[in-house]
């Protein structure tokens, strides 16, 4: 991805994140800091058969036990994203 590219992105971020805030007062101020809490709360305090029970959902249905691998590896994946070098 070019650096014009990542810039976009994250201006597309920001843009999603302001729209989502309710917010109405045209400044981001603090916007980015407000969503990592949130994110980080939300991360911490969802319980991980929850988490699991919604992904094997989203995958195909619980009756699959290839289902329940591909969710648990889904999660993994997601985790080592949104954790980074807290992982």
């Amino acid at each position: 991805m070019t650096r014009v590219q990542l810039d976009q992105q994250r201006v597309d971020m920001l843009d999603a994140l302001y729209a989502s805030s309710g917010r109405t007062c045209g400044t981001y101020t603090g916007l980015w800091e407000e969503f990592c809490r949130d994110i980080a709360a939300n991360f911490r305090d969802t319980a991980y058969p929850e988490l699991h029970a919604a992904c094997v959902t989203a995958i195909g249905g619980t009756e699959s036990i290839l289902a329940e691998k591909h969710a648990q590896q889904c999660i993994a994946v997601c985790r080592q994203y949104v954790l980074g070098r807290w992982a």
